[in-house]
């Protein structure tokens, strides 16, 4: 059987997924088994499993006389038609469908018109959300080939899917693009995904009116009308904080350095986005990205030897161990009393181990002129943390 069978005058297409889902609610309200069927007089959806694919010829009588219903009694049934009340599923003035209840009449007949009513406000609530979700995918095909892709190549025809849409491409925009921070924790399981969606129904809220809002790997990429940076970072700062008290969820928050072309305002977001969580900040500007927008450029081969030189004679464990404290000193800004209680060792152990690193390395992370030797190597481990077991 076709993946869709229930099929309306719209063009829109009711799945056997939905069709069973309203089967089940309005049967488990009347207490009786339920079968839709299509307009053909197939069964789509039942409640009893049996049924599902099999041919009702009685909804096909029904569907064929245009019969306002058709009752088949119990010395007419057969192995294709059971005893119970058919009734004509409407949609936009026309027939759609058939929806059976199985029963004798009189026990059928009081609730037959509810039940069919029923039926049908569910159907058109479903091909209500499915047309939203149809112009949901539109939208965003325009804005990933606009945004993302090489739309401005052709600058008629993005404007005029863009006009269909009512959108001006023409209006100055900027972006930013943000993220839960433990993204890929959320992601991989179906609550974490059910908490991500309500947290980008709260951000695109936060953005207001006149945004426009994409999805994509798990981002939000947002575009606002054109404002100074001062207002991009206070928008960032509300859906910050609205996040983190509604859902107790962190947000990494990326912003365009003013770029008049809006891919190439992306590409700034992105990259600050990307910045901002190897660095540990919550929102970070373009045009505040220093080392972290070099160290794309690198491969993982190189960052794996400029760690191994510089870390000699380390096993894979020590390395990890080392990480973390550099971690913890750049989060801290450099505090010992900060990253000693991040690490929840006492100061002067830290101080002892940062003088063993010392030794090691012949660098000294205090010192402003050497901190960026770890910095650099921070950022490279993790990238690739995953293969340095087997470089060391």
């Amino acid at each position: 059987m076709e993946q869709y069978e229930l099929e309306m005058e719209s063009g829109l297409k009711l799945s056997r997924q939905g069709a069973q889902s309203i089967v089940e609610e309005v049967g488990a309200v009347v207490g009786q088994n339920i079968n839709m069927m299509d307009r053909r007089g197939y069964v789509i959806a039942s409640t009893d499993e049996t049924r599902i694919g099999s041919l009702h010829e009685g909804a096909r009588k029904l569907i064929e006389e245009h019969l306002p219903e058709l009752y088949v009694e119990v010395g007419h049934a057969t192995p294709t038609s059971r005893p119970g009340l058919n009734l004509p599923i409407t949609h936009g003035g026309s027939i759609v469908g058939v929806i059976g209840i199985t029963g004798l009449y009189g026990e059928v007949v009081g609730y037959g018109q509810v039940v069919k009513k029923m039926v049908e406000i569910l159907i058109r609530e479903n091909a209500e959300q499915d047309e939203r979700r149809m112009g949901q995918r539109v939208l965003n095909r325009f804005l990933e080939d606009w945004v993302i892709g090489n739309g401005l190549m052709q600058p008629g025809i993005l404007e005029e899917r863009g006009f269909a849409l009512g959108i001006d491409i023409a209006v100055p925009r900027r972006i930013m693009v943000a993220s839960a921070r433990e993204l890929e924790e959320y992601a991989s399981t179906a609550s974490g995904q059910k908490l991500l969606e309500q947290v980008e129904r709260e951000a695109a809220a936060l953005a207001g009116r006149g945004s426009l809002v994409l999805r994509s790997g798990g981002r939000q990429i947002i575009l606002v009308k054109k404002c100074p940076d001062r207002q991009m970072e206070q928008l960032a700062g509300r859906i910050r904080t609205a996040v983190l008290k509604k859902f107790n969820i962190r947000m990494v928050v990326g912003i365009d350095g003013r770029a008049e072309d809006i891919h190439a305002a992306y590409g700034q977001a992105n990259q600050a986005w990307r910045s901002a969580g190897l660095a540990k900040k919550d929102i970070l500007a373009y045009d505040s990205v220093t080392l972290e927008l070099f160290t794309q450029d690198l491969g993982d081969g190189v960052k794996a030897e400029y760690i191994r030189k510089l870390f000699k004679k380390c096993g894979y464990e020590e390395l990890c161990q080392w990480m973390g404290l550099l971690e913890a000193y750049f989060q801290s800004e450099g505090s010992l009393k900060a990253a000693s209680e991040i690490l929840h060792i006492h100061k002067n152990t830290l101080t002892y181990r940062l003088k063993r690193l010392e030794e090691l390395t012949g660098y000294d992370v205090r010192l402003v002129s050497q901190s960026t030797v770890f910095y650099m190597a921070m950022l490279f481990f993790r990238d690739v943390k995953d293969g340095m077991e087997e470089v060391l």
